[in-house]
């Protein structure tokens, strides 16, 4: 995937050599080449990764002089056929024009409203010479990323903000209430970044920059999406299966072969199934990586849990000859380890921090192995895999499905309990504490204090006893979709720093259309997960498109923190040296750290994740500032 970067002086000053500084911040991403191009007053910049067949055709960026206009993009662009037809491109063309350049003619032909026809992973920017305008835009939803810092005199944005930090106007700053969702786990603030001054584009925007004004407009919403009632299951199933081959078979289009990661879960088998199958009808593998215990899984695991995924890959693997399945248990690289690689590669810390080692090896391996594309499933849980929502369904249905008992838990206890009412508010207060981040944090209250967090936190209205009912069908999948925006740019960033471009089927909007268009009542069925299942019968083995226990990532991480206790030793008394304890409550962890080495078989699971998110802030505050 290619990299993007600029800079435009709303002041009128001239471009110097600030676009050689931005370069220096990320000429160690993986590239083919890069080039700048200056007019004036704006410069961009552009770091080319063939991710495409057509890419080695690409030159960006470009100025068309006739035009008054700067112009880069980069991408994949999935509806390109239609794109030939609008544009009129022969097709004896056709297999010449990279998508840079699809974008670039689409923006010609129809303006800032070509964002509208562009379909696929893809970021533009555009200047106009005579209007002094800058036009910035983002894909709908996919791994893509823009950052930016502006302020009265200039305007510099990159795919990473490691391009804009060495400019020399850039006092990179932790943002501290950032910092403190990450560590209560309170998402929001999704255009901020972990650094003061520096914003992102989000998905589905545009953003607009002339010498006097700046505006950001939503161009797309999946919460404008409606349900179309009236069809059989069988339908929808019909209709969902067709936009996720779509999905597939646009991703499988890549300059370097494609592998894939394969979970037990359906969501990633599903992903790799229908890759499988459309491989081999091009008599072409797919090489799928899986990472497997080391150690004993946790025997805090539930009955609804299993640690070890591997014979449900095997079964997708039995089925589908030409997946080659490679599996790895990560022995090279320990907990510790992976944080501080994952926070090199996406410069930010992330949630799930307890999973970094394994996410930093299946990258390398892909890499080291000569693949470029890696196909992911990790959206479906919003999507194909959507459970539905039993709190919307009409209180006759739900007699109908359970009967007396189980309707008055449901629609009497629940939403007196759980909803937006006094005896809610008292119940949870009893259950949870008056501050139920407290339990998961580690966050020091003098810190919490300090930014007014329980303030800030009951002022936002985000409920986090996680305790919560829903009354609008769809309530909970967008609650899905708007935490799932942050995860977005980490898929962007991992391919900057591997040169891998990460590519899930199930975030295509298509694929989303496809699913939220599914009324809430077809997808409560006799078994969870009752249209993925439908769907997928005859594509995936029975053993895994029936399983009903989920697998749990990461499941030997207790094992595996105690087989290394000096790293994690030696980074709590350097968190403590460091004054990181102004922050975190170190003296908790070394609390629970104890506890883990005393009985790491024992020991719960989500509590390891909880510590080690403070450790991974941690070495983001170290790493960037305090060395």
């Amino acid at each position: 995937m290619s990299t993007l970067f600029g800079i435009f002086h709303r002041d009128g000053k001239p471009v110097s050599n600030e676009l050689e500084l931005m370069y220096s911040g990320i000429q160690h991403f993986p590239h083919e080449r890069y080039n700048f191009k200056i007019q004036e007053n704006c410069g961009f910049g552009h770091l080319l990764t063939y991710n495409t067949p057509e890419a080695i055709h690409e030159n960006m960026p470009r100025y068309l002089e006739a035009a008054h206009l700067l112009f880069m993009a980069e991408g994949r662009i999935d509806n390109r056929d239609e794109l030939f037809k609008l544009l009129a491109i022969p097709a004896n063309e056709q297999n010449m024009i990279p998508d840079g350049d699809l974008i670039l003619q689409t923006y010609l032909k129809y303006g800032e409203q070509c964002i509208d026809r562009l379909l696929g992973k893809w970021s533009l920017a555009a200047f106009h010479t005579d209007s002094q305008k800058l036009f910035i835009a983002r894909d709908q939803w996919d791994y893509t990323a823009i950052d930016y810092y502006i302020d009265d005199k200039v305007i510099a944005f990159s795919s990473s903000s490691k391009g804009i930090f060495p400019l020399p106007f850039i006092s990179p700053e932790i943002d501290e209430l950032v910092m403190a969702r990450l560590l209560v786990v309170w998402p929001g603030d999704f255009d901020k970044t972990y650094y003061k001054g520096i914003k992102r584009v989000l998905p589905s925007h545009t953003l607009t920059i002339t010498r006097e004004n700046e505006s950001s407009n939503r161009y797309w919403d999946y919460k404008d999406i409606s349900e179309k009632p009236g069809l059989t299951l069988e339908a929808y199933c019909e209709a969902l299966l067709d936009s996720m081959n779509k999905a597939v078979s646009a991703r499988l289009r890549s300059y370097k072969p494609v592998a894939a990661t394969l979970s037990g879960g359906m969501d990633s088998s599903t992903v790799c199934a229908l890759a499988a199958r459309q491989l081999a009808g091009q008599n072409k593998q797919l090489r799928t990586y899986s990472h497997v215990p080391r150690f004993q899984p946790s025997a805090t695991l539930t009955e609804h849990n299993f640690g070890n995924e591997r014979p449900f890959i095997e079964f997708i693997a039995q089925m589908y000859p030409n997946i080659d399945a490679v599996y790895t248990q990560s022995e090279t690289i320990s907990p510790i380890e992976g944080i501080k690689e994952a926070i090199r590669m996406f410069g930010e810390p992330f949630h799930g921090a307890g999973n970094a080692y394994w996410m930093v090896d299946i990258y390398k391996k892909a890499v080291c192995d000569g693949y470029g594309t890696v196909l992911m499933g990790e959206f479906g849980n919003s999507t194909i895999s959507w459970t539905g929502m039993e709190d919307a369904i009409p209180v006759q249905e739900v007699l109908k499905r359970y009967g007396l008992l189980r309707t008055v838990k449901k629609k009497v206890l629940k939403p007196m309990l759980y909803g937006d009412t006094p005896v809610a508010s008292i119940y949870k207060r009893v259950v949870c504490g008056c501050e139920p981040w407290r339990k998961i944090a580690y966050s020091t209250p003098a810190f919490e204090q300090s930014l007014h967090l329980a303030r800030q936190i009951k002022e936002s209205g985000f409920d986090t006893s996680f305790m919560r009912y829903f009354k609008e069908a769809k309530q909970n999948a967008f609650l899905i979709f708007d935490v799932n925006v942050m995860r977005l740019p980490f898929g962007a960033y991992a391919g900057y720093s591997t040169g891998l471009e990460l590519r899930d089927p199930t975030n295509d909007i298509r694929v989303i259309k496809s699913a939220m268009e599914i009324p809430n009542e077809v997808f409560l069925g006799k078994m969870n997960k009752q249209v993925l299942r439908t769907m997928t019968k005859g594509i995936l083995p029975d053993e895994v498109r029936l399983n009903l226990r989920k697998g749990k990532q990461s499941s030997d991480i207790t094992g595996r923190l105690a087989a290394y206790p000096e790293e994690m030793e030696a980074m709590l008394k350097e968190m403590q040296n460091a004054g990181f304890g102004k922050i975190a409550d170190l003296k908790r962890i070394e609390k629970e750290w104890t506890k883990l080495k005393a009985d790491s078989t024992n020991y719960p699971l989500d509590d390891v994740f909880h510590f080690l998110r403070p450790v991974a802030a941690y070495w983001m505050w170290k790493s960037n500032f305090h060395q």
